[in-house]
């Protein structure tokens, strides 16, 4: 149980990495607090922000006034934590497989930066900030009022703005322009996460039948995706797919997916979002087969197969139907096609 106020949000993300450290890993907290007068809409905003990354997701409470915490309970807020609620959803690919990986090996989901990059001096300040497995870094908004946000970046890293891309060195101390709908998270470099490529507002009617995989292409990377039903035991017979990604960074930059074990996977369509700054891709190829490559956005959009560069987001972003075996996307960035583009 906690209080609604400001110092319960920042106690209870340290008590929820510090139990992490104790091999703790699916835990949360009671979101907008437990006990007290109704959050105000403001911390109320922040805390699910925070609380949608977290194992846990639970809105309850037993307020003082009579009253009831409800993600609704501010109109004016409303599409704040929709949307912050709708990303969690996308996200669930990726949560899923931490907790699968937290249940086999004890491993953080929520991990604090000390323990994530221990040479670093400066990580262990302390700070509410922490990584999402091993490709996300989340820096919650967490100060009433707050417009700016100060965010270290470890040394020996780069991280990517997860909306923008703009990329930050690491070792460097950036202040960000922050508004109530502002969640800073950022990409480390070579990170690999699968999300739901479709819109989801629930796990009992809806299944994620579209994947998309956003990876950062400056070093290598790897992540292990976990699917299951999500409803029964039947993953202790076997009844699993762990789909083995690893990310071979260079002028042909390649991504090779090998499947584990004998459930029927439902995801249909994959979409890779894989982040380049450098320059365009010359060719791609999934399963040996040459992708068509698109020059405009909306004949891309339109198109099951197909790539197209990103100016804007400086990605390259690949469709194709699901191959449902083992295979390898290949994309080279070996030569620079001036006619191409």
């Amino acid at each position: 149980d906690n209080l609604t106020c400001w110092d319960s949000l920042k106690y209870n993300i340290a008590t929820i990495l510090g139990m992490s450290l104790s091999g703790v890993a699916n835990q949360g907290c009671d979101i907008g607090g437990f006990y007290g007068p109704a959050p105000e809409a403001e911390l109320l905003v922040r805390w699910i922000q925070n609380g949608i990354f977290q194992p846990r997701f639970s809105i309850h409470s037993t307020n003082t006034d009579n009253t009831v915490t409800e993600p609704w309970m501010y109109s004016d807020c409303t599409g704040y934590i929709r949307e912050a609620i709708c990303f969690r959803y996308r996200l669930f690919p990726y949560l899923y497989s931490l907790m699968e990986r937290a249940h086999e090996t004890g491993l953080p989901i929520m991990e604090p930066m000390c323990s994530a990059f221990q040479n670093d001096p400066a990580c262990y300040e302390e700070g509410v900030d922490f990584m999402l497995g091993d490709s996300l870094l989340v820096a919650n908004v967490v100060e009433k009022g707050a417009r700016t946000r100060k965010v270290y970046f470890p040394k020996e890293n780069c991280f990517f703005d997860f909306y923008t891309r703009m990329p930050y060195e690491g070792g460097e101390t950036t202040e960000l322009d922050v508004d109530l709908g502002s969640i800073p998270l950022f990409i480390k470099s070579g990170g690999i996460i699968p999300m739901a490529l479709n819109q989801m507002d629930n796990f009992t009617t809806q299944t994620v039948t579209g994947l998309s995989i956003l990876c950062e292409a400056g070093r290598d990377g790897a992540f292990t995706l976990y699917e299951d039903d999500g409803l029964t035991m039947d993953y202790e017979k076997g009844v699993f797919l762990k789909t083995f990604i690893t990310m071979k960074a260079g002028e042909k930059t390649t991504l090779t997916f090998r499947n584990e074990g004998n459930y029927e996977t439902t995801v249909e369509d994959i979409q890779i979002d894989m982040i380049h700054r450098e320059k365009s891709p010359y060719w791609v190829t999934v399963e040996g087969k040459e992708v068509p490559h698109f020059l405009h956005r909306k004949k891309f959009e339109a198109a099951d197969f197909g790539w197209y560069y990103s100016q804007r987001l400086k990605s390259v972003q690949i469709k194709y139907p699901n191959p449902k075996k083992d295979y390898q996307v290949v994309v080279s960035f070996e030569q620079f096609d001036l006619i191409g583009m």
